[in-house]
């Protein structure tokens, strides 16, 4: 379809030199201390993706008026983040984002909403029925409509046999939602 395609990792994943972020929330020593560390981890993964964004940018043989983001469960709270920084990206596609953490940190919670509720660029939500919960989602599409910015959130019919299953349908589904995102992308990059 034309696309270049920039798969950064987050520092401790993949090829990327850091702490493993769940090493790090691991040490937590209360759940409050664990929800604000997860807030404060995906700040400091933001600006290291805002950076790689500014590298995008300047390569010559990216049009940089049709850059979109999107993000699988981390990355989905990573897109939230970025959908509420500004100029940039032009489109963004949220997978799942906070389906496994949502329930169990308000700071992210509130974080996810005010960003969300800030969004700057049109965001397309996607889930199986059967990830672990649908909420983050339903909640977040809500306030990004609320702003005033073109949304979608579809939920696709169960994926698999079990919560996990339906989380990895943002990898392991693209045939089922593939067309869908790349007509939303393609509506708000020309």
């Amino acid at each position: 379809n034309g696309y270049v395609f920039f798969v950064p990792h987050r520092r401790g994943q993949g090829n990327s030199p850091g702490p493993y972020i769940m090493d790090e929330l691991n040490r937590a020593e209360s759940k409050g201390e664990r929800g604000q560390l997860l807030v404060n981890l995906h700040e400091t993964h933001l600006e290291d993706q805002l950076a790689a964004l500014h590298y995008l940018q300047a390569v010559p043989f990216v049009n940089k008026n049709r850059i979109a983001v999107m993000g699988w469960s981390f990355g989905g709270i990573q897109t939230m983040l970025a959908v509420e920084r500004g100029p940039g990206y032009r489109v963004a596609v949220n997978c799942s984002g906070a389906a496994e953490t949502w329930r169990g940190s308000s700071s992210l919670r509130s974080r996810l909403t005010t960003a969300a509720s800030n969004a700057k660029t049109p965001v397309f939500f996607l889930q199986a029925e059967n990830d672990h919960d649908l909420t983050p989602n339903r909640v977040l599409s809500e306030e990004v409509r609320k702003a005033g910015k073109p949304v979608e959130a579809k939920v696709y019919p169960a994926f698999g046999s079990g919560p996990h299953d339906g989380h990895s349908f943002c990898s392991r589904g693209t045939e089922t939602w593939g067309p869908d995102v790349l007509k939303f992308i393609e509506s708000y990059l020309n």
